[in-house]
């Protein structure tokens, strides 16, 4: 059991805590990229405690910067994104995807010092269909994550988002916690109604399995097991750091997943989910072929707003 102390350092990951610097020393991912249009509209992107803005410009670049125009301070999520750059809205100013200063509008010729001003601004990398950054101090960062689920091509997967108001930690306890499935998802569902044959059938069946842990150089992997007859019905599941899970349901040869849990604060969390097209999927219909009710309403979203935290809130909250 975790102390208190213990919790705190774990879940709080602005600049300057320990889980926050440990986590900008990663790549992380910052939205989807059907997020962000050329020219179009900036998007608020809390990360780790901090308000960004990630926009396209017109040669397709994507940044991502410090919502402050380093000029007064006024927020470039209201800029006009236009030729190659955000311009603020107060003054004219107007940087790069890279944070550069490129027009200073308001200064007379022969006194603009465009090459003293940078706004704070991250790098970015564009990967099947998401958009990922880096926010640690290394001049050359890491490479970026290399799990299956991810360099699947972006046509054959289902990448979903999902705003949670807790911090990372308490979802990701979620996500590696496999025995609540019988009880929360399947709950409801009578033993009479399972198909047997079913390959995730024995988890409505038998609610309590026992376990095995493993650490491992890149975090901790995990199997459930259950008798099924003379054999045993194992599910195995992965904690990779600094924030990943790939999940249990079904064969290992299909069970193409992964998840992301950014923090985008202490108490807000943005899930990532990875899910092959072609995948088999766990336990979703009775005996009778019908539907199980309830398993598909977390994927469902409001309409955005531009609030900081007004981005993929579900229907359920």
């Amino acid at each position: 059991m975790m102390s208190a102390e213990e919790n705190e350092t774990l879940v709080r990951v602005g600049p300057g805590t320990a889980m926050g610097e440990l986590m900008r020393e990663y790549w992380i991912p910052a939205c989807l990229s059907s997020e962000l249009a050329a020219d179009g509209a900036p998007l608020r992107i809390p990360l780790l405690g901090e308000k960004l803005i990630a926009f396209r410009d017109s040669e397709g670049r994507v940044g991502v910067m410090d919502h402050r125009c380093p000029h007064r301070c006024a927020s470039l999520f209201f800029g006009r994104n236009e030729e190659g750059g955000i311009r603020c809205i107060y003054h004219g100013w107007k940087f790069d995807v890279e944070g550069n200063c490129l027009e200073m509008p308001n200064v007379p010729p022969g006194r603009r010092f465009e090459d003293r001003v940078k706004a704070k601004a991250y790098p970015t990398v564009e990967r099947n269909g998401v958009i990922w950054t880096y926010m640690g101090k290394r001049q050359t960062p890491p490479p970026l994550p290399v799990m299956e689920a991810l360099m699947v091509p972006e046509g054959e997967m289902y990448i979903t988002c999902a705003l949670r108001e807790c911090n990372w930690l308490q979802v990701l306890e979620g996500d590696i916690d496999t025995s609540h499935f019988g009880f929360l998802h399947a709950g409801h569902i009578a033993d009479e109604d399972v198909d047997p044959d079913d390959l995730n059938a024995l988890t409505v069946l038998n609610k309590h399995p026992d376990y095995h842990v493993e650490l491992t150089d890149w975090g901790s992997m995990y199997a459930a097991y259950r008798p099924s007859g003379d054999n045993y019905y194992y599910r195995v599941a992965h904690f990779l750091f600094p924030f990943w899970t790939m999940f249990p349901d079904g064969k290992f040869s299909r069970n193409v997943v992964a998840d992301a849990y950014v923090p985008l604060d202490d108490t807000h969390t943005m899930v990532y989910n990875w899910l092959w097209k072609k995948r088999e999927g766990g336990l979703r219909t009775l005996k009778d072929g019908s539907p199980i009710a309830g398993l598909d309403t977390f994927e469902q979203s409001l309409p955005p707003t531009s609030d900081w935290f007004g981005r993929w809130r579900g229907v359920a909250n």
